[in-house]
């Protein structure tokens, strides 16, 4: 009886030849043009309409805000183990404040890691809001 190994010869060749891929942090390769990655939020640019959450299909976007001594310190997180990375947020979002990057190195041991926050101070009206009769 003979024995047949269609795929030895090809073993031994690639034993003794260098790999055909590199290995993972040694070269850095950059994403695609339009690829949707890491999301990136500014909140200095963030007017706080909300509509980045009405869109969020996953309900990966949520809002909180707290009074502090200057006024009240609103705070945006995006959640990116949840997100599905639609882009529906940034084309929603009018001022430009959140923008899916070409990051697409998404390892983390700490879940803090995958979670991006962003806060801002809505300073306080000194005195009472009052309409002329002209308005």
């Amino acid at each position: 009886m003979k024995l047949s190994f269609p795929f030895l010869k090809e073993a031994l060749c690639n034993l003794f030849s260098k790999p055909s891929t590199v290995n993972y942090p040694k070269v850095p390769v950059e994403a695609m043009p339009k690829y949707r990655g890491r999301i990136a939020y500014d909140p200095e640019k963030c007017v706080n309409c909300g509509m980045c959450i009405k869109v969020c299909s996953p309900i990966a976007i949520t809002r909180t805000s707290e009074e502090v001594a200057e006024g009240e310190k609103i705070t945006y997180e995006f959640d990116l183990p949840s997100c599905t990375f639609c882009g529906m947020c940034q084309d929603f979002c009018t001022t430009n404040a959140i923008e899916l990057t070409g990051d697409y190195h998404m390892v983390a041991t700490d879940p803090e890691d995958l979670i991006v926050r962003g806060s801002r101070i809505k300073k306080k009206v000194a005195g009472k809001l009052t309409c002329s009769d002209s308005c």
